[in-house]
């Protein structure tokens, strides 16, 4: 048997060239090729294949939309009940690209005929998977009969998962037209409707065939384009352009039906998830009738049309008395995904970006054969960044980036995800976990040193007032800490109560829902009769133990509210100074009144108040900053370096009408940084780490950090090792992190087994 003849390989060749651009059949292109014949079953495929190579060869070289591409699926109807003709084309196919990879679907036992044969497939197994046939209805001879089975194929593109799958629904309808003909097509187009609507709806689906059917008001065909889940819709019309029946006016074998050119009997409806220009569609202006331009002679033969090469047209002419219905789908995007490599450690306040390169892989032959990709990039945790975008087909990939936050030093962790809602899409999401050290190498880092926030200082050495708290006895005079519900009464002036108990409160700095404690200071002169702190002025000092720190700097939340006064013996001041080891007090912060400007001031009602001559505070080295009645931080530099640095406030106001207050006094600075389970400090966690956890593994209590103590709660024990193996570096290490640190129970298995190791080594 001769499957490919001389005349069809210099045809294929001849289209070849022609063509934009021409995909090999072995090849997994995105594009799908999907045709519908009828083969006519009158003679042996097998043995006289006849002109059906040269057909398979020429639809195969047919370019549309810029591009030809062999078949990827072949529908039939006519074909053997045992499947040799679908063995027999799939050899055709084969033979024509040198390939073993075109296959035939195999008929279901309980596939029925009634005459001439059973519907078939054939598939190009290199870009389409079969993944299950059925064979249904009631088949038989009676008026509410069908001739033979439905045959529906479920098939998914190569590459992609089940959110690609369509499927095919094969018919051979009743022929002729007498009511009793239309009938039994009807009960046939109902019982595949109610196989596709069962699928639900989003359901791609390709209804092919022979449907015999003569005009679009047949109840058949209006019942495959009734509403439902599995609604039909037609890509073409009924006009001479798409006529399917017959090509010839002579007959080339026996039982071949003539009559020329004046029917559309073979069909490609889709249900309208296949028309939306997402994920798996049909291109528009692909679907045609093979053959067919519309310049043939109304009821002729084929070969008195253009519709293709002579020696095809008569090949058409002499294979069947039906013309082959081609149409082209492209396929749903594909996502790809490079993260680039992430450094396993980065000094705390670098600048860290990761590069994304985020692609659409689908293996398109033209951008119009695959669907684009529109993509999210999103992260939690430890990292900072997100977008969207959308790549086209063949396009080149999208570089995105996200950051590492690297402010504060330790262990840090998140997730890196880019998805894709695009129909259909392969590899869909795509996360990757990350972890990273921040600091922990020996590098200064940028930490609090030192705080009072008047709730839990912190290296805080020792603290002195004057006058002492509890001195002033006028209930508007102030200086010291404050806390609402804690202290036994709170300055006026200091507190804004104007949303709760006073709601006639026309001035006030902290509002009366701050829990926790804060300072505050007014009237240091006293209205007390008489005064209790004559010479006016309040003083405040704080010590802090800043040992081994560097370039450090000291941050205060202020507010202030009142019409304070510039000049005079009692001008109001709120001066900051600081001194390093007994050294000389230089400025830190300092005051000034503006009795040229005016402030507005919202208390915590609402209320507006506008007051003439407001304060302001300038850092040293800065600019001077209006204060209000709301906490603002103020930060300005220590020049020097020491172990112990004094703030002192020196404050002076006179009246029960100004008021200044602050939190959160912060001392930060730079110091060496050392990850928790770098036990010997030397930049690197490493094999000498883990060798001073091993020494010392098992000590109940007492234990410091370089005994392998790594989270400082007095134990050497299992969940140091884990710091240790999560924050592994080894010396001047940068490896990339994108392999997940072991669960739980397999860092405990490695923890057995270092145990085991150190045990061996003590024992020998």
């Amino acid at each position: 048997m001769t499957l490919l003849t001389g005349r069809s390989l210099q045809l294929l060749a001849s289209l070849a060239v022609s063509a934009v651009v021409f995909c090999h059949a072995g090849s997994a292109w995105a594009q799908l090729r999907i045709v519908d014949y009828n083969i006519a079953q009158n003679y042996d495929i097998a043995n006289d294949p006849g002109g059906l190579d040269v057909i398979f060869a020429a639809i195969g070289a047919e370019v549309r939309n810029g591009f030809a591409k062999p078949i990827d699926v072949l529908a039939t109807q006519e074909a053997d009940t045992d499947g040799t003709d679908a063995v027999a084309l799939a050899a055709i196919l084969n033979g024509i690209y040198g390939v073993t990879t075109y296959a035939a679907a195999l008929v279901p036992g309980n596939g029925v005929s009634g005459g001439n044969g059973l519907p078939g497939l054939v598939y190009n197994s290199a870009s389409v998977s079969l993944l299950g046939t059925i064979a249904f209805g009631d088949v038989g001879s009676g008026s509410t009969q069908q001739p033979r089975s439905t045959l529906r194929y479920q098939l998914r593109p190569a590459g992609y998962d089940a959110s690609a799958d369509f499927y095919i629904y094969n018919d051979h309808y009743k022929s002729d037209n007498s009511s009793t003909d239309q009938a039994r097509r009807n009960v046939e187009a109902q019982g595949v409707r109610s196989n596709s609507d069962a699928l639900g709806e989003g359901t791609h689906a390709i209804y092919v065939g022979d449907f015999n059917v003569y005009n679009s008001n047949e109840a058949m065909y209006q019942t495959l384009l009734a509403a439902g889940p599995g609604q039909a819709v037609d890509p073409a019309s009924f006009t001479k352009l798409y006529d399917t029946q017959s090509p010839a006016t002579a007959l080339a074998f026996t039982g071949q039906v003539l009559g020329g050119m004046d029917d559309r009997f073979d069909f490609q409806l889709i249900t309208g998830e296949l028309q939306d220009g997402e994920g798996m569609s049909q291109l528009a202006g692909s679907y045609r009738t093979f053959g067919n331009n519309g310049t043939h002679t109304t009821d002729g033969a084929i070969t008195t049309g253009t519709g293709a090469a002579p020696e095809v047209l008569t090949a058409l002419a002499q294979s069947s008395d039906h013309l082959p219905v081609v149409a082209d789908y492209q396929l749903p995007a594909k996502l790809g995904v490079q993260v680039a490599s992430i450094p396993a450690s980065v000094s705390a306040g670098a600048a860290v970006t990761i590069d994304v390169l985020i692609q659409n892989l689908a293996s398109a032959i033209t951008a119009l054969g695959a669907d684009e990709l529109d993509y999210t990039l999103s992260v939690t945790g430890d990292l900072l960044g997100g977008t969207t975008g959308t790549i086209a087909a063949l396009a080149a990939g999208q570089t995105r980036q996200f950051s590492l936050n690297t402010t504060t030093p330790g262990l840090k962790s998140g997730l890196v995800t880019v998805s894709t809602n695009s129909q259909g899409a392969a590899n869909a999401l795509f996360t990757l976990p990350v972890s990273f050290l921040v600091g922990g190498g020996g590098e200064p880092v940028r930490t609090v040193i030192a705080k009072d926030d008047f709730d839990a200082p912190l290296n805080l050495t020792s603290f002195q007032q004057t006058p002492t708290a509890g001195t002033y006895t006028a209930p508007a005079s102030g200086l010291g800490k404050f806390q609402v519900g804690v202290s036994a009464s709170i300055p006026f002036a200091l507190l804004d109560e104007s949303a709760g108990a006073f709601p006639t409160d026309a001035l006030g700095v902290i509002n009366a829902a701050k829990t926790d404690a804060w300072f505050g200071v007014t009237d240091t002169l006293d209205n007390a009769m008489p005064a209790n702190n004559p010479g006016g002025e309040g003083t405040a000092t704080w010590t802090f133990d800043v040992s081994d720190a560097s370039a450090l700097e000291v941050s205060i939340d202020m507010a202030a509210m009142g019409d304070f006064e510039a000049t005079g013996t009692n001008r109001d001041r709120f001066d900051w100074t600081y001194s390093l080891d007994g050294g000389d007090f230089l400025p830190l912060f300092t005051s000034s009144v503006d009795e040229a400007a005016s402030a507005t001031y919202t208390l915590a009602d609402g209320d507006m108040f506008n007051l003439e001559d407001p304060l302001s505070m300038t850092p040293t080295g800065g600019v001077a900053m209006q204060l209000s009645n709301v906490l603002q931080t103020l930060t300005a530099p220590i020049a020097g370096l020491g172990d112990l640095l004094t703030l002192r406030l020196i404050a002076k106001t006179d009246g029960t009408s100004e008021a200044y207050a602050f939190d959160n006094l912060t001392v930060t600075g730079l110091v060496a940084s050392f990850a928790a389970a770098d036990f010997n400090d030397d930049g690197f966690v490493d094999g000498n780490d883990l060798a001073t956890w091993q020494a010392n593994f098992g000590l109940p209590s007492g234990a410091a950090k370089n005994q392998g103590d790594a989270d400082l709660d007095g134990d050497v024990d299992g969940a140091d090792y884990l710091a240790w193996q999560q924050q592994w570096t080894g010396a001047g290490a940068t490896a990339a992190v994108s392999t997940p640190v072991p669960e739980p129970a397999s860092a405990l298995l490695l923890l057995w087994a270092c145990l085991i190791c150190g045990r061996r080594h003590k024992n020998g």
